[in-house]
């Protein structure tokens, strides 16, 4: 059960060429207690991800909605342009927070994504 997460925290890097995709997997203690501090914390500003299967979307929708009491939301069109990680089709969710707190969740799964990175 693996994710595929890209994640812009505490502030926005110099070019967005900086932001890298990175596998977690959702099996791994280390790996779980770091999406869970980070929506804890409140330390995400924009977070986009992409699951292996149903079940990994699921538990990040989870995570999102409980730790992070993030609701989902529409974007503005203005929100859609301005924002980093955002891909059309994404659902999108946001925490409570004044800036960021932005989640974009592809809610289909992409196998063959994890299945190039072994």
């Amino acid at each position: 059960m693996q994710l595929l997460v890209s994640i812009i925290d505490w502030e926005y890097p110099s070019t967005k060429e900086e932001i890298q995709p990175t596998v977690w997997n959702m099996q791994d203690q280390n790996h779980v207690m770091g999406i869970v501090l980070s929506y804890g914390n409140g330390v995400i500003l924009e977070l986009r991800a992409e699951g292996e299967n149903e079940e990994a979307i699921e538990f990040l929708r989870r995570i999102a909605l409980s730790t992070g009491q993030s609701i989902k939301i529409e974007l503005s069109s203005e929100e859609k342009q301005n924002l980093w990680l955002y891909h059309e089709g994404d659902e999108c969710y946001r925490q409570p927070m004044r800036e960021g707190g932005y989640t974009f969740i592809n809610p289909e799964p992409q196998p063959k994504k994890f299945s190039e990175s072994t």
